[in-house]
């Protein structure tokens, strides 16, 4: 599984704050808060200031959104209409921290309209969903497989985020991922390695990682070698190009790095770990000469 980052919670809190301000500033589009803005804010008749009463309205909007379907509809008719980008990030920050089917389906309709701005809205609001949704997962795939654009078709690829499900539903991904290594576009063919090490359990990841190591793009080789630290693989052919990539005087600064660290999972023999020391010792040197 993918390693877990410690500023999660952070992240969290941020987009947590960031929700809480669009229900105030829609709050404030339905009578629920205070005054416009740039009026300066005064304490209330008790000396407290009234920024709390605009951040009571908010939770207020907050458990209207998760009682009321009726309302969520009135927020998605509103972010049909609406013009201006802040609102209408406002109305998408609420409905992505308000999942469910009618969501669902508001989304999968924008994600396929023909509108470029549209289609990205819609992609942004089906991350609310996990992939264990076999309409999510069956949209995204098709939408793979028809895509052309090389930048799109990353942003698809990047979007399937690991989740359990039975191998027969993950097929249909697994073999686009499979196609897509294959991509002329080194940026795809990163993606799909990335994704294939965490979808493909069924396959022979082994073999497919160690295909990607002899890519001629470093991109492609870094998605590797984070496969195979992520995914704790290991095999003698996969060590042995683990050392060679970072024994080389031609590797760049991040792809030695990278196999150094996927080394450390690795169990090593004098001659290998002396390799393994020099190594590390030129990766000190480039950052030393801020390489």
């Amino acid at each position: 599984m993918p390693m877990r980052s410690f500023r999660f919670p952070l992240l969290a809190a941020v987009a947590l704050v960031a929700i809480i301000g669009a229900w105030a500033m829609l709050g404030r589009d339905d009578g629920e808060a205070g005054p416009a803005a740039g009026t300066a804010m005064p304490p209330d008749a008790t000396g407290h200031d009234i920024s709390r009463s605009t951040a009571a309205a908010g939770h207020a909007q907050h458990r209207r959104t998760r009682t009321s379907d009726a309302y969520l509809r009135e927020l998605m008719r509103r972010y049909a209409a609406e013009t201006e980008l802040d609102k209408r990030g406002a109305l998408l920050a609420i409905l992505q921290a308000n999942p469910n089917e009618e969501v669902k389906a508001f989304a999968l309709a924008l994600a396929a309209s023909r509108d470029a701005a549209a289609r990205q809205e819609g992609l942004e609001l089906l991350k609310a969903f996990p992939l264990d949704d076999a309409k999510v997962r069956g949209f995204l795939v098709g939408q793979i497989d028809q895509e052309q654009d090389p930048a799109m078709l990353t942003k698809l690829v990047d979007m399937l985020s690991p989740t359990m499900v039975a191998t027969e539903d993950a097929a249909p991904l697994v073999a686009q991922l499979a196609r897509l290594r294959e991509h002329p576009d080194p940026e795809v063919r990163a993606a799909s390695i990335l994704q294939s090490s965490q979808w493909d359990r069924g396959g022979d990841l082994e073999n497919t990682l160690h295909s990607a190591m002899l890519d001629p793009d470093p991109r492609v080789r870094q998605a590797a070698i984070g496969g195979i630290s992520a995914e704790r693989v290991r095999s003698d052919r996969l060590k042995d190009m683990l050392l060679a990539i970072a024994s080389d005087p031609k590797t760049g600064a991040e792809e030695r790095n990278r196999a150094i660290f996927a080394l450390e999972g690795f169990a090593l023999n004098r001659a290998e770990y002396e390799v393994y020391r020099q190594a590390g010792r030129m990766g000190e040197g480039e950052e030393g000469h801020g390489h």
